[in-house]
């Protein structure tokens, strides 16, 4: 625990260490896809935010039939069941060539193609990396889209149908510009 108004927990998003309308604002970033049940893990998030509080989550988004056409979805089942120093070696082993492929594809104006290789999409990358520090983060990231347990994208609509069986009125749902992409979000207010 920190001191003064911020602290720090580390919990199951089931099990909370928090009274139910606790917060004013309960924020959710990059874990709800990840959890083993997206509608209770939206529950447990609208619960313990006050009567009026806003609740605001972003997760990967269901965008057509061809989401789960991509190489995380297609390997996952063998990745996440890999050592993690496995398969941190055998993607450090395959990352430069890797990379090349998608930059060549992007080049010739075949970026679509790049789904199918196991590499973080390049165009997520923050501008104004080093070379090296472009490196690690293709590396991290590609790991992190490699070796979760659970990733559930969900479709805007149904991630707003989950706030509202949960107690919550929606503020909004859809797109938001984050700096280098589209981020799926839904904001709700807790009745």
């Amino acid at each position: 625990m920190g001191k003064g108004r911020f602290h720090l927990s580390q919990a199951s998003i089931y099990e909370l260490p928090f009274a139910p309308g606790s917060f004013d604002k309960v924020l959710c970033l990059g874990v709800l896809q990840h959890t083993p049940d997206f509608a209770k893990s939206v529950a447990a998030l609208v619960a313990i935010a006050r009567p009026g509080g806003e609740i605001v989550v972003d997760f990967y988004p269901i965008r057509g039939w061809w989401t789960k056409l991509h190489a995380k979805y297609l390997l996952r089942p063998f990745t996440r069941r890999m050592a993690h120093d496995r398969l941190m070696g055998l993607l450090d082993a395959n990352l430069n060539w890797l990379t090349a492929v998608a930059r060549g594809l992007d080049r010739v104006g075949m970026h679509v193609l790049a789904r199918f290789l196991p590499l973080v999409d390049l165009h997520t990358l923050p501008p104004g990396m080093s070379a090296e520090q472009q490196r690690e983060a293709i590396l991290l990231d590609t790991f992190d889209m490699m070796s979760p347990e659970y990733d559930q994208p969900q479709r805007i609509a149904a991630v707003a149908e989950m706030f509202r069986k949960a107690g919550a009125r929606i503020d909004f749902a859809g797109w938001v510009e984050n700096g280098v992409t589209q981020a799926a979000v839904v904001r709700g207010i807790r009745n």
